[in-house]
């Protein structure tokens, strides 16, 4: 028996470097309709094209129960989502994401037409590119660590992984400072440490094909600049396990430290949806840092 869906075997998403560092702010699940469609898109596909989303597919892959209003909730703000970013050619694109969402009624399926200024940024790709694995981008809870695993991806194939950023310059790519007011949401150094950058390290450290660490740059006595290095390390296949349940297999083993055998005997004694909501208790409980053998503890919750 094969897997159900193709992706579940870690499908890979491009997008232009300008993508990479626009400025806009977009929700944990917006993002993950978004990563879809992009799982979706071929270089081939008409520019009129119509992308298909599954809700049932979608919360297969992250774990997580979504109703359908959050999902037309989340489409509706995401044909608004504003953005904007230089170009290669040095022009600046003001775009949405998303032109039209319309859900096909008792089908759980959303159709996605996206804005045809924005499709090039996804198929049309030169030298300037961002890879990134579809598994880890959606399994990222945090807004800000989907983010920043995009930032950080940019870096992941490059010699020099190393690199600089003003602290003012990326709160402005994670759309916490207002262009209207100017207002900073974390204008404390402390704030921003641990509710945006902390969070983010610990989950795509544990989670992602990458992992990275941060070292703040001073200027007299404020932060000013933030040093990052990444580091990449090939992940091994995401699925070992074939059938409708490869995806839980695969948070399982990767995320939550379960042996394969563990994750099979877990499989076979408890329901996808009981397992999705121990799951998803654990994953508070190691976001707040309460956990110190996340393996151990998941083995111990689930009896295995």
């Amino acid at each position: 028996m094969k897997p159900a869906h193709s992706v579940l075997e870690g499908a890979t998403l491009w997008q232009d470097n300008a993508l990479t560092v626009a400025r806009y702010e977009m929700t944990a699940l917006e993002k993950n309709i978004l990563y879809m469609v992009m799982a979706s898109i071929r270089k081939d596909d008409a520019p009129n094209t119509i992308y298909k989303v599954s809700a049932k597919e979608l919360m297969t892959l992250t774990g997580e129960q979504v109703r359908a209003s959050d999902l037309q909730k989340a489409t509706k703000k995401l044909i608004t989502r504003y953005f904007e970013t230089i170009l290669p050619s040095g022009n600046m694109l003001q775009a949405t994401f998303v032109a039209s969402a319309e859900y096909i009624t008792g089908q759980g399926i959303i159709e996605l037409e996206l804005s045809q200024k924005v499709r090039p940024l996804y198929v049309e790709l030169k030298d300037r590119f961002t890879t990134l694995q579809l598994h880890t981008a959606l399994t990222l809870n945090s807004k800000y660590a989907k983010r920043l695993y995009e930032l950080f991806s940019m870096y992941k194939n490059l010699p020099d992984k190393t690199f600089r950023i003003d602290v003012q310059e990326l709160k402005e790519r994670l759309d916490l400072i207002d262009a209207k007011t100017g207002k900073d949401r974390y204008e404390k150094w402390t704030h921003f440490k641990n509710r945006v950058l902390d969070p983010a390290e610990h989950e795509i450290n544990g989670k992602a094909d990458l992992s990275f660490s941060y070292e703040p740059i001073k200027r007299g006595r404020s932060v000013a600049q933030i040093e990052f290095t990444v580091q990449y390390q090939r992940s091994a296949p995401i699925v070992a396990y074939e059938g409708p349940n490869a995806a839980v297999f695969g948070r399982l083993t990767m995320h939550f430290g379960l042996r394969q055998d563990q994750a099979n005997k877990v499989l076979s004694l408890h329901q996808l949806t009981d397992i999705n909501k121990k799951l998803h208790q654990i994953q508070i409980r190691i976001v707040n840092n309460e956990l110190e053998n996340i393996g151990a503890y998941t083995a111990k919750i689930f009896g295995v």
